[in-house]
């Protein structure tokens, strides 16, 4: 199967462009490879999301073996971590 060709439905990017995704409610915010970022509503979120995994797509949910302290950011020193920035903002 050559997946330069293949194409969902209503989307512009073939398989072999994507990166990674998450899913946020009912949008797929999807990363391709040349690094842009892209926003997709499907009609069938299973169905999409089926796809995605038939050509090994990443699903950055999915735990990929990075232990969790990896990914956490250190919010105990003042300058870093989003909670912060909100509590600058007020």
């Amino acid at each position: 199967m050559d997946n330069e060709h293949i194409f969902y439905p209503n989307f512009d990017h073939s398989a072999s462009q994507l990166s990674a995704f998450s899913l946020c409610i009912d949008v797929f915010i999807i990363s391709l490879k040349n690094g842009e970022i892209v926003r997709f509503r499907p009609n069938e979120i299973s169905h999409f999301k089926e796809w995605l995994t038939r050509f090994n797509v990443r699903d950055i949910a999915v735990n990929d073996g990075i232990s969790h302290t990896h990914r956490t950011a250190n919010l105990s020193e003042p300058a870093n971590g989003f909670f912060n920035l909100i509590k600058k903002r007020k």
